[in-house]
């Protein structure tokens, strides 16, 4: 089985990366094997002064590579970003990749709602392959709507929607 990404969107503050966390939790408490995918609108940095990485990319290096028998990271400075399509490839020893942000990347997505935070729906405004909203408020949808607290129910609804799309 390739792996699955499902994504999830919603505007600043709606508790995406909170949502997220725990369906890791779960699905790896469940024998899956787990990946994820955080897109940063706003651009970040791993590598810090002093370090020999960070002395070596910025000697000139296009890209430097950390390893260990315990964790990989690559630093590369970029042009252009990579698109989803380009980091998926990353992420073939997985059962099912979570994927924050992309909200126009061709993949599943669930939208992660808060009323207090406002802000309209993205389904509401055309955004592609949303298959269920997660809410702390009733919806009424043409989309599977649960409890933003509802881990396990959106944990059963994507095993289900996952098994009915594994030869895609």
């Amino acid at each position: 089985m390739k792996p699955f990404f499902i994504g999830f969107v919603g505007h600043s503050g709606m508790g995406k990366t909170t949502l997220i966390e725990k369906l890791i939790r779960r699905f790896s408490y469940d024998g899956y094997v787990v990946g994820a995918i955080k897109h940063d609108a706003h651009g970040f940095e791993i590598d810090y002064p002093g370090k020999d990485s960070y002395r070596m990319k910025h000697a000139g290096a296009k890209r430097v590579v950390l390893s260990s028998s315990k964790k990989f990271a690559l630093i590369e400075d970029r042009d252009k970003e990579k698109d989803l399509d380009q980091i998926k490839g990353l992420f073939g020893d997985c059962d099912i990749v979570f994927v924050e942000g992309y909200k126009l990347g061709d993949i599943a997505k669930i939208e992660v709602y808060r009323r207090q935070k406002g802000g309209d729906l993205l389904i509401n405004r055309g955004i592609e392959n949303i298959i269920a909203v997660a809410s702390d408020e009733r919806l009424d949808l043409p989309v599977e709507c649960f409890d933003i607290n509802d881990v396990d129910g959106l944990a059963s609804f994507l095993k289900t929607f996952l098994k009915g799309n594994e030869d895609t």
